[in-house]
């Protein structure tokens, strides 16, 4: 049973996931593709980095990486004060890129604020034929990593009242070897039954995104 879209018309068994990019975007009965770019079904590895990545920067990767402008999604992010550099201690520099990642969020098109339906969900992505995403995402912060995991995945299980092919939930973080040891701490087999899709943004934008089902290869590095 296949949780995560429907299955491919039969025009498309066999193709790479980048020939099935340029096929566009069709709904329900036909197919819906995920928004990814680097994501193969047979994943070989995750390259990862050291890139220390604030929470904003990781949704201005989501909106440009994995959701970019002109393929169909509509982007709607709620953003906290402390994710501005608002209010207790942050570190030399984040106020300066955080407002950086806002500015560009803004002129990409991205909707600011609280979404009408899914609250106070970190990134809601709509699809203009029908596919939804809710993702919860997280940073470079002073909280433990693994603190910030449980609590993101405790938001999104709230969130997770719909149920469907068109429906995908997910997690974003940075695409670094401490955040992807953490996600990997997920089992596979429950992120194809929660349709969990699994985000690694990187430097430049870069987004590796993981299907519900897919195991993230461990490296095996230190």
């Amino acid at each position: 049973m296949n949780l995560g879209f429907p299955t491919p018309p039969a025009a498309l068994e066999g193709q790479t996931p980048e020939a099935r990019v340029e096929k566009g975007f069709q709904r329900r009965s036909q197919w819906v593709l995920p928004p990814y770019r680097r994501l193969h079904p047979r994943l070989r590895g995750v390259n990862v980095t050291t890139a220390a990545l604030y929470q904003l920067e990781v949704k201005l990767g989501l909106a440009k990486g994995a959701f970019p402008p002109g393929s169909g999604w509509q982007l709607t992010m709620h953003i906290d004060p402390m994710e501005k550099g608002k209010g207790g201690k942050h570190p030399p520099g984040k106020v300066k890129r955080v407002n950086a990642a806002l500015r560009e969020l803004r002129e990409l098109g991205v909707v600011i604020g609280t979404h009408k339906e899914f609250g106070r969900v970190d990134v809601v992505a709509d699809h203009e034929q029908g596919a939804l995403r809710l993702i919860e995402v997280e940073g470079e912060s002073r909280r433990q990593k693994d603190q910030a995991l449980y609590s993101s995945l405790g938001q999104l299980l709230l969130s997770m009242k719909l149920w469907s092919d068109q429906v995908g939930y997910g997690i974003a973080v940075p695409n670094t070897r401490e955040w992807v040891r953490q996600v990997q701490k997920i089992p596979t087999d429950l992120t194809k039954r929660l349709h969990l899709w699994r985000y690694l943004v990187g430097p430049l934008h870069s987004v590796t995104a993981v299907e519900p089902g897919t195991e993230i290869p461990d490296w095996g590095r230190g």
